[in-house]
């Protein structure tokens, strides 16, 4: 008995330390590359792209990457035109992690919070999967304060998902932290890979992500932060969805007919009839990682937003 014990305990104080091992070595290899700003007691890392003329936009990803997605897909293009800053939500990449901040909803105030010391006035905010949702409660909680939309692939709906409960296990108070730094570790490595590819499919996996580490991803406070995340979605998304009607800035939205995450048909398709005047774009051949599958796509959305912008005061003089 005693013997067992002592092995699981040497055990699982060697994942500890081989974890952190790999979270120091993951963050030697990918340093932060952008800027820091404190938002309501949250530093959040960023990105600050283009030249500071025209409307802004704000990027906000999905759950369990980091502000890097956009850098690797449509950024350097939409930067062109335009100031471009894209978050490293709350406890992702290199921002603070805020676990009692999980909801969309809360996310959106602290991201409107950073954007306001930012300067970032009436921004495009551009939301992929979850990150879509914290777009929205954004739009719904600070209408004077937001631009227009362009939602990717977002989960919008409370539709059942027992398939998020295996990766809600870091957010359980107490255990979850201690699995995320042992036991997880090495079976998350395993998963890794054939999750990515199952995110993007039908469309390849881009040979560009080879850049970001995995154990960058496996960083203990980003599972946590993923996980508390992926908790809070469905009951955020249920506060929500009643309140969509209420969205009156020019919204574009965004999904692939082959997306394999996020059905279309029960998130984007009713978002599109809630919002009046919406836009619906469905992508043929084209799965959960529209703006990398099909940049053209989603850069085309983002400037039908902003032309209805730009028309905005024409229409009031008529």
């Amino acid at each position: 008995m005693r013997s067992g014990l002592a092995f699981a305990a040497g055990l699982l104080a060697g994942l500890w330390l081989d974890t952190t091992r790999r979270k120091a070595r993951a963050e030697r290899q990918h340093p932060p590359t952008g800027r820091f700003v404190n938002a309501d007691g949250v530093t959040l890392h960023y990105l600050d792209r283009g030249p500071r003329t025209g409307r802004p936009v704000v990027f906000l990803h999905g759950n369990g990457i980091l502000a890097d997605d956009w850098a690797l897909s449509i950024l350097d293009r939409a930067a062109e035109k335009r100031r471009c800053v894209c978050f490293d939500r709350p406890g992702h990449g290199y921002s603070e992690p805020a676990h009692l901040h999980s909801s969309p909803s809360a996310q959106a105030a602290i991201l409107n919070a950073a954007a306001r010391k930012l300067g970032l006035e009436k921004p495009i905010i551009v939301g992929h999967s979850l990150g879509g949702a914290v777009a929205l409660a954004w739009a719904l909680d600070f209408p004077d304060e937001v631009g227009g939309l362009v939602i990717l692939s977002a989960f919008t709906h409370p539709t059942p998902r027992a398939d998020f409960i295996p990766f809600m296990g870091p957010a359980i108070p107490v255990v979850g932290p201690a699995m995320s730094r042992t036991v997880l570790q090495p079976l998350d490595r395993l998963i890794i890979g054939p999750l990515v590819r199952h995110i993007f499919a039908p469309n390849p996996v881009p040979e560009s992500y080879d850049s970001i580490p995995p154990d960058l991803l496996l960083r203990p406070t980003q599972l946590e932060a993923a996980a508390a995340h992926t908790a809070a979605l469905i009951p955020g998304v249920a506060a929500m969805a009643p309140r969509y009607p209420d969205i009156r800035c020019p919204t574009a939205i965004v999904a692939g007919l082959e997306d394999r995450i996020v059905d279309p048909h029960a998130h984007a398709v009713p978002l599109h009839d809630a919002i009046t005047g919406s836009t619906l774009h469905l992508l043929a051949g084209t799965g959960h990682m529209s703006h990398h599958a099909r940049p053209e796509a989603v850069l085309a959305a983002l400037e039908r937003v902003e032309r209805e912008l730009a028309a905005e005061p024409a229409n009031a003089a008529s």
